[in-house]
Parts: structure tokens; C-alpha cells; sequence
């Protein structure tokens, strides 16, 4: 599958103003190199990351969104997909052609219980490497960032409480400690295939451990109607 960076003018289906290089799309390299980066979903099963672009509906074209996340313990990302699975809550849901992936940086043993805790009901997989996250040039910080989000509906002390529960609910299994890196932050990238050509249309890299996109703009990303 070939990469094509997009000649048109950068708009952000937001309605926003673009915001330096948190939403500079990937470029030719950098998404030729993701797509050989190993990962691996609940069960274990090892694939690259570019076996998500396929298979293709009848027109030979589809249209991905790939979020990813924090830790797998993290609260604040907890509460960002709980409240996206409550707004987009099937593939159904979904525009035509289009599919949504989660993309963590733990272990893979821990996408069962993280799956159930958010009600996701969309794929989730693992970078345990956090190659993707650097090659698609995602940071690390412990930065809560100026403000909070509308998908946070705890407190910190709440949300930090929670996740220590549920490492510690972990321990037995042995993947208590391997939830991944907790200053690795992630982002929301939108891409399109068109045959054989991968396109990325859209991104946003989070600037501090709670700043996904908010759900309503993630809609408008999408072509979604309403909130």
C-alpha cells in the first residue's frame, strides 16, 4: 500500500484553528514505517499496524479512525472512551465505510478488562513498544494541562484512585505492572484508503494526559450529526 500526503489546503473539519504541529499530518516516511510496527489484540494475535487500513468495502475504499491512548490504567482515558462508546456506541453508528480502532501501549492481557471498563465497543490493540506513538510523533508528560475536559467526570484524586484499584486487582494475573509507560500520551488520527493508496486527512496529538478530542468535535470529524 502506497502513502499520499494530501495537496490540498489543511482544514480542520472541526471548525477550529489549527494548533502548530499537534495536528501536522504524518508524513510519507513516517506512515511507511508505522505501518511495520507489530501489534496485537486481545487474544495475543500478532499483526502490523497497517493491516488495519484493510480489507476494503466494494468501492476499493475506507476510512479508519485510530485514537490512541494512554496507559491502560489511565482514568482520564477511561472516561474518554466511556463517553464516546455512549455517543458512537457501534460500527453501526459509524458513516458508511468507516471503522474506529483503540490503540494502547500496554500489555495485550490487560484489553479485556480495559474493554469492559470502558464499554468499548470498538477494537483495541496493543503498541507495547510505543514505536507508533513515536513514529507518529506522540509526546510524554504527566502535564493535567490548564483545564479540564468535558469527557472527565471525576475528580484526579478519583480517577487516580480507580486506576490503582484496578492495577492492584491486576497483581494475581501478573500484569499489574505492565499497564505501559504512564507519561506516554497519545492522540486521534483520521486516515483514508483509496485501492492501494493510504491518506492521512486528519490528527490531533494530545498536548498533556487530558486532551483527546472532545467527543462532539470527534463527531463533526466524522461527518456525525448532533452531539
Amino acid at each position: 500500500m502506497s502513502v499520499q500526503q494530501s495537496e490540498t489546503s489543511w482544514q480542520n473539519p472541526t471548525g477550529e484553528e489549527k494548533k502548530d504541529d499537534i495536528e501536522d499530518l504524518p508524513s510519507r516516511d513516517q506512515l511507511e514505517n508505522a505501518a511495520k510496527i507489530p501489534i496485537f489484540n486481545a487474544e495475543g494475535k500478532e499483526l502490523v499496524f497497517g493491516d488495519l487500513f484493510s480489507p476494503l468495502d466494494a468501492e476499493g475504499k475506507k476510512r479508519i479512525l485510530v485514537i490512541f491512548i494512554r496507559h491502560f490504567f489511565c482514568g482520564n482515558c477511561q472516561s474518554y472512551l466511556l463517553t464516546l462508546s455512549k455517543s458512537i456506541s457501534s460500527t453501526d453508528s459509524l458513516p458508511a465505510g468507516t471503522t474506529l480502532a483503540i490503540i494502547g501501549c500496554g500489555s495485550h492481557t490487560i484489553i479485556p478488562m480495559y474493554a469492559k471498563e470502558t464499554a468499548c465497543p470498538f477494537p483495541i490493540y496493543s503498541d507495547p513498544s510505543r514505536r507508533l506513538f513515536d513514529i507518529l510523533g506522540m509526546s510524554r508528560s504527566l502535564s493535567l494541562g490548564e483545564s479540564t475536559p468535558n469527557y472527565i467526570q471525576q475528580s484526579v484524586l478519583a480517577s487516580t484512585v480507580k486506576g490503582i484499584s484496578q492495577i492492584l486487582k491486576r497483581i494475581p494475573a501478573g500484569d499489574g505492572l505492565k499497564g505501559g509507560d504512564i507519561k506516554q500520551i497519545g492522540g486521534e488520527f483520521l486516515f483514508e484508503v483509496h485501492g492501494s493508496v493510504l491518506e492521512p486527512v486528519w490528527c490531533h496529538r494530545m498536548r498533556n494526559t487530558r486532551d483527546h478530542t472532545e467527543v462532539p468535535a470527534l463527531r463533526r470529524v466524522l461527518g456525525l450529526e448532533g452531539d
